[in-house]
């Protein structure tokens, strides 16, 4: 089988972002029987949900406008991607950034209106 998260063009994660993160997480368990395991990451504690043994998304504790789910989609470069995206007519909602232990990544808004997130994981230290 394919790992979503070593294939380009393959969508790779799911986060909620949303203002009422404790809600959601209610929901969703109950709806899914999702489960839930917090992480320490640099500045905040991420939600990630758990489909059995499969890590899937997550919760990340941020606010926002207009709740919605953002997929995020494998890529082989996120900054040349993103160059391409803009240059394709797609407005960049959060440029290219790295987080430790997770990867590069960046969200942008296509030319029809649908937020997309592309990233390029780590390769773990013992791959």
């Amino acid at each position: 089988m394919t790992n979503p998260m070593q294939t380009h063009g393959a969508f790779s994660w799911m986060e909620l972002h949303s203002g009422d993160g404790a809600k959601a997480k209610e929901f969703y368990t109950g709806l899914l029987g999702w489960g839930l395991e917090d992480m320490e990451m640099p500045g905040m504690t991420y939600t990630v949900i758990a489909n059995g043994e499969e890590k899937i998304g997550g919760f990340p504790p941020m606010a926002a406008e207009s709740p919605r789910w953002v997929p995020y989609v494998t890529v082989d470069d996120v900054d040349a991607r993103i160059e391409k995206a803009r240059s394709l007519g797609a407005t960049i909602a959060s440029e290219p950034m790295s987080v430790p232990g997770v990867g590069r990544m960046a969200t942008l808004v296509d030319p029809v209106g649908g937020v997309i997130a592309l990233i390029t994981y780590e390769t773990p230290a013992d791959a």
